[in-house]
């Protein structure tokens, strides 16, 4: 192997790593404070770097934050297929996937805020792959094509009335107005067999 190759191979991995641990750093701070307390200095330290060197890695702390935002839209990817099958086929299998994603924000509202409340500025898509999770809620309704409760014209429209709903459920449940975990889980399975008792789903 070249010596300018492996040394370029071996510094690309040493990037990773080190990115690897101001986003668990910067995800600590989220998770446990909120993302309104993060900053440079606090990720560094809690890194274990001085504050200076984030600054090799990143140009802005928005550019560390898209990156945590990937790595948790992974997280959560990887809690939902943890428990569900890849594709649904029944009523069933939608109403847990459903309780699931927002049981996980229940269980995690400062996610909640950091990926509905607080804007990050766009950066080059080649800097930040961010998971998809609307593409992978989306694969979960192919079931429902094969076994022909639904059209393939129709996966996407279900599949974004579905993730928006449950977002906008969770904002009414975490403004504190009134409604209970109980009273969100019920309107989501009213939602579920409004849209799909109706085609046919079981």
């Amino acid at each position: 192997m070249d010596d300018s190759k492996e040394l370029t191979g071996k510094q690309s991995l040493k990037n990773q790593r080190v990115r690897s641990y101001f986003v668990q750093a910067a995800k600590k701070i989220i998770l446990d404070e909120g993302v309104e307390n993060v900053s440079v200095r606090k990720v560094a330290d809690l890194a274990g770097y001085t504050f200076s060197t984030i600054y090799n890695y990143y140009n802005t702390l928005n550019e560390l934050l898209q990156d945590v935002k990937a790595d948790m839209i992974s997280d959560l990817i990887v809690h939902m297929q943890k428990t569900l099958p890849k594709k649904l086929f029944d009523l069933d299998d939608i109403k847990k996937q459903n309780r699931l994603y927002v049981k996980y924000f229940i269980d995690n509202p400062n996610v909640f805020s950091f990926f509905y409340s607080y804007r990050l500025h766009p950066i080059e898509k080649d800097r930040a792959e961010v998971p998809d999770f609307s593409m992978q809620y989306l694969e979960t309704y192919r079931g429902f094509v094969e076994s022909g409760v639904i059209t393939e014209s129709e996966v996407a429209a279900l599949a974004k009335t579905f993730i928006y709903s449950l977002q906008g459920l969770l904002a009414l449940y975490f403004s504190d107005n009134g409604m209970s975990i109980e009273m969100l889980y019920e309107e989501l399975d009213q939602l579920a067999d409004f849209l799909l008792r109706k085609r046919g789903a079981l």
